[in-house]
């Protein structure tokens, strides 16, 4: 029985450093087009405030490690230096005007470390 111990136990932790490093046990992702490995490493690796990750379904997705309201300061000013102006908090959802244009910025929490932000395309 004392043989099978050590095998077992390499075989564990194989099988634990192949999960944690394809990041299979991390949420779905909103988007297809990208993995779950890819998104967690450009957010790990990214010098800027919010990183752009794809665009799909006429949405563009960012991402950012940072805390909510650096997040949040990051995001209005993006949106200020396009001419769009910051109004309210509508839930997870931040709306911004242009003139009579308005729209809807939606923030959603993927895993405890990253925030995912929607635009549209365009903005």
């Amino acid at each position: 029985m004392k043989k099978w111990i050590l095998p077992i136990v390499i075989l564990l932790i194989l099988c634990a450093n192949v999960v944690l490093s394809t990041k299979v046990h991390y949420p779905e992702l909103p988007f297809t087009n990208k993995t779950k490995l890819e998104v967690a490493n450009l957010a790990a690796t990214s010098t800027l405030p919010l990183s752009k990750i794809t665009q799909q379904n006429g949405s563009v997705w960012f991402i950012t490690d940072d805390p909510e309201d650096v997040a949040l300061h990051s995001l209005k000013q993006r949106m200020t230096q396009n001419g769009w102006e910051y109004v309210s908090q509508s839930g997870s959802g931040y709306l911004f005007e242009k003139g009579s244009e308005k729209v809807e910025i939606e923030c959603q929490k993927w895993t405890s470390n990253y925030l995912l932000f929607q635009l549209p395309i365009g903005l």
